[in-house]
Formats: C-alpha cells, structure tokens, sequence
C-alpha cells in the first residue's frame, strides 16, 4: 500500500512529466542526456517532498526544481543520474509518444531554443506548456513585465533560428 507521500509523487509526476521532460529538451541537445536529467529532477523532487511548505503553488515549486537542477546539470553537462530509491511500481517509461514527423518539427524547435541563453531557454520551454507569466517570473526570478519583454525577444530569436533565410 502507498502511503501519502508516494501518492503525492504519482500525481505530482502524472501531472507534470511531459513538461518536465520538455524542459530537459531545452537544456541538453541529447535525448539520452534528457532522460537523465529527467531522472535526476524526478528524484530532487521526490527527496524534498517533505519539505514543501504551500508558500507557492506547487507546480511553481516543481518547475523551480526542475530549472535549478537543469541549471546544474547543464553546467556539468554528462552527469550520472544520482541513485535513489522511487515509490515502487510506477511506470516511469518515457512520456509522450509522438509521430516521427513530429519528433523532427519537436527536435528542430529544441534546437533552436537550446541555441538560446540559459533564462530564454527556460522561459521558451514554461511557454510551450501555457504557462502563466507570474509562475514563469517566479520560477526565473525575475519579473513579470519583463517576462513579457522577453517573451518578444525569444520569439523574434526563434523565428531568425527556425527561419534563417526569412522564408
């Protein structure tokens, strides 16, 4: 039987992989070295659980996790996956399960977004899942009107990157 704590994780990871697993596209170019940034996020989520305190909202808290580990990992680029034990009998396969012509599109805009700086990066990928700009300015740190500022920017880089010839 599952206590609280693993049934918190379920939902949590049911809720919010497929963003998490996004962002590590952001991050690191390798789809390997997704997965084990993936890993590394689900298992700081897992061993700080206890100490989350409702000051914000908890996906605001998950995202934050999941920036500043990326943030960490990137820096150190290949990195182990740190080894910890998970709730038992959760299917942690890989999420989303998309056409190849989808993953092509998928891989071009992940490579241009990892073409971006570090903070751009991270707000390009909180955009991607709709997420609201306070949360975005929360996770980043820096503040909502000039989340909005850089919302601009990125696109306009996104569009040179995706577009180079203007077409």
């Amino acid at each position: 039987m599952k206590n609280s704590k693993e049934l918190e994780f379920e939902n949590l990871y049911k809720a919010h992989k497929d963003k998490i697993f996004r962002l590590c596209l952001g991050f690191v170019k390798d789809r390997e070295l997704a997965h084990d940034l993936f890993q590394e996020i689900l298992i700081k989520i897992w061993r700080h659980l206890d100490s989350f305190r409702s000051d914000s909202d908890i996906s605001t808290w998950v995202y934050r996790i999941a920036y500043n580990t990326a943030i960490t990992f990137s820096a150190k680029e290949k990195k182990k996956p740190e080894q910890a034990d998970l709730p038992s009998g959760m299917d942690l396969a890989e999420p989303e399960n998309n056409s190849h012509e989808q993953e092509l599109q998928l891989q071009k805009l992940y490579n241009a977004i990892n073409a971006l700086p570090e903070t751009d990066r991270v707000i390009a990928t909180l955009l991607l899942e709709n997420t609201p700009y306070k949360t975005i300015a929360a996770v980043t740190g820096i503040s909502e009107n000039y989340v909005a500022v850089k919302v601009n920017r990125i696109k306009i880089s996104l569009t040179q990157l995706l577009n180079p010839n203007g077409k």
